[in-house]
């Protein structure tokens, strides 16, 4: 069974639609994937509707935390997506990530950059507006020479144009998963400073499992993490993150192959926040 658990759609700051996806992972010969978009639940029925079955679509998210790590990314698999209080807290995190993108662009023309709010617009199209919908923006303006180039010279966290966020917190975005009955799992620790120190810090509050396999994480990264994963009794996942060869090309659907005893375990952790009194309603 081949597996990718950390896909993007169009939804978010994907390249393709949903129905595109799956044409995809098909190509792929993929059998489970996971639609994890940020912090929108957009993209899932399209792509299950398209999968029609085959290959399974587990519904999940990418939530965007923060700390004094920097960007702390938090998975969530099998979340309920028809839980009204999660899409509420879903539609305030939209809402403040436009906010943000206006406020970057303003950022931009102040540095001689006038990218145009409605060319983000249209670029973001019906996903939530991200740093890389301005990237892509600043690319088609001759600005910089990539998405990659404008989040390395400009759009980094305390770069020339960033404009801070809404702060999540890790331990936030766990509680905000098992309240829509999901499994929270730590995105590509590689990425973090500290993913030990981060790990330790998160198993307390309930985190489920680690993003081992993942092409940001190297040998060593996958070993120590494996490590961990088995000290806490966390769950071993994996995933791609392809957003399309436009966006990052060096990622590919199925290329990480997390081990395919996963998925059910996934689905037992889930079983635990399925029958739990506990919701994200205040």
């Amino acid at each position: 069974m081949r597996i990718d658990l950390h896909l993007h759609t169009n939804a978010s700051d994907g390249q393709h639609t949903p129905t595109e996806l799956i044409d995809i992972v098909r190509q792929h010969r993929l059998d489970v994937i996971a639609i994890t978009d940020h912090d929108t639940t957009a993209g899932i029925a399209e792509a299950q509707a398209a999968a029609d079955g085959y290959p399974q679509v587990l519904p999940g998210i990418e939530l965007s935390a923060e700390d004094e790590q920097g960007d702390v990314h938090v998975l969530g698999y099998l979340i309920d997506p028809a839980n009204a209080a999660f899409q509420d807290k879903l539609a305030h995190f939209r809402t403040e990530r436009l906010e943000r993108g206006q406020r970057i662009v303003q950022k931009l023309v102040e540095l001689g950059m006038p990218v145009t709010w409605d060319r983000v617009m249209a670029i973001a199209g019906d996903a939530a507006i991200g740093r890389p919908h301005v990237a892509r923006a600043m690319v088609e303006a001759g600005y910089v020479e990539s998405v990659r180039d404008a989040f390395d010279r400009y759009l980094y966290n305390g770069g020339p144009a960033y404009v801070a966020r809404y702060r999540l917190s890790p331990e936030e975005a766990i509680q905000f998963i098992h309240g829509a009955s999901g499994v929270a799992v730590l995105a590509h620790p590689g990425l973090l400073p500290d993913y030990r120190a981060m790990v330790n810090r998160l198993v307390p509050a309930g985190l489920d499992g680690v993003e081992v396999y993942h092409p940001e994480n190297n040998q060593t990264v996958r070993l120590n993490l494996s490590g961990l994963a088995q000290q806490y009794g966390l769950v071993i996942t994996g995933g791609s993150d392809f957003h399309g060869s436009a966006i990052k090309a060096h990622a590919r659907p199925g290329m990480t192959d997390p081990p395919p005893e996963c998925v059910k375990a996934l689905r037992e952790r889930a079983e635990r926040y399925n029958s739990s009194e506990d919701n994200v309603e205040e």
